[in-house]
């Protein structure tokens, strides 16, 4: 037999809206159930009445707040950002990741200048300062796939403690996806997360982080 619980469960976790009204309280069970309904039927494939649905989402709501929030509290130790960017998207082929360990051998790169590369299995990413893109360009000489200009980075700096706290880069994500920020490319090391969106955006970015760096600041000064 199919049991409810679990169904209902795997419902709310795909709805961040719904997850976040239950655990905060703010949920109208009677409605959510009402809406649910349909999907929890045709999962178990049997009549489920909404009173046992109700059930099944307070029992949630109390699972749910013995775990963590889903979003965290991170906090910001430093903001950088470079501008303007250029992204450059070649194919991942013999000839490009040739080109790409001969790059540093033939153009300089300051350290004032931003160039970072991911290799994928079908694409070669560059994201580079729009002052060296020609160069850039016209080492690798193949036409690439495409090209981004325009573009502003973001560095948001966190403790490694956060490393160990499940959600850490979900949560940073959501400052941004709660804006209607669009992110076009993410580059992440140890303890940094660096944002690219297009420059119209950047200074409501750094705006949004700004407001956590310096909250995170005057908690840690009160504490």
């Amino acid at each position: 037999m199919i049991k409810i619980q679990p169904i209902v469960r795997d419902i709310v976790l795909g709805e961040l809206e719904a997850y976040t009204a239950l655990t905060t309280g703010y949920m109208n069970m009677s409605s959510y159930a009402h809406h649910i309904r349909p999907i929890v039927q045709a999962r178990t494939k049997k009549q489920v009445t909404i009173t046992s649905l109700v059930v099944s989402l307070s029992r949630l709501r109390k699972e749910f707040k013995k775990e963590r929030p889903l979003i965290q509290e991170v906090a910001i130790t430093n903001i950088t950002t470079k501008l303007p960017l250029t992204e450059i998207v070649y194919e991942n082929t013999n000839t490009a990741i040739a080109k790409l360990e001969l790059f540093h051998k033939k153009i300089s790169v300051s350290r004032e200048d931003f160039f970072t590369t991911t290799v994928s299995t079908t694409e070669l990413n560059i994201v580079c300062s729009s002052s060296i893109a020609k160069k850039v360009l016209k080492h690798f000489s193949a036409k690439p796939k495409v090209v981004v200009k325009n573009l502003a980075a973001i560095g948001i700096s966190f403790d490694k403690k956060h490393l160990l706290i499940p959600n850490t880069l979900f949560s940073l994500f959501s400052v941004v996806a709660k804006a209607r920020i669009n992110i076009t490319e993410v580059v992440s090391t140890y303890t940094e997360m660096l944002f690219l969106v297009d420059e119209k955006d950047f200074a409501k970015t750094v705006a949004l982080f700004s407001e956590l760096h310096r909250e995170a600041i005057s908690k840690a000064y009160l504490s």
